[in-house]
């Protein structure tokens, strides 16, 4: 578990626990499904409302109602809501690397040690 902290909001990120690896799951599941839909053409304002509330919404699947609005203060900004989304996935890399290291030292604590087996042959 880590804590991700942006701008003044700071949320727990859990990339071993069950309950929180399926909301997120499930909020890129539904991210990409509306990043098909979103306007390619049209008024550069719509454009950019819909490919921000796609932002807000994923924060708000994996964190609850509301998160959109706190982590971003109600903007509709792109280069804020790419670097939250870039600061945020950065944060769960490093959430599933020190996973993976925890459970490497784990295992090899009760893994033979290949030295030791040669020297008893």
């Amino acid at each position: 578990m880590s804590l991700w902290k942006w701008n003044d909001v700071e949320l727990e990120i859990d990339m071993e626990d069950y309950d929180f690896l399926e909301k997120y799951e499930k909020a890129f599941e539904a991210m990409q499904v509306q990043e098909g839909k979103l306007e390619k053409a049209g008024f550069q304002s719509d454009i950019v409302r819909e490919y921000c509330e796609m932002f807000y919404r994923l924060f708000d699947d994996i964190f609850g109602v509301g998160t959109g609005d706190k982590l971003f203060h109600g903007r509709k900004n792109v280069r804020l809501c790419e670097e939250c989304y870039d600061s945020f996935i950065e944060e769960c890399r490093r959430s599933v690397a020190k996973a993976g290291e925890r459970k490497n030292a784990m295992v090899s604590k009760y893994r033979p040690n290949r030295a030791h087996r040669q020297a008893g042959k």
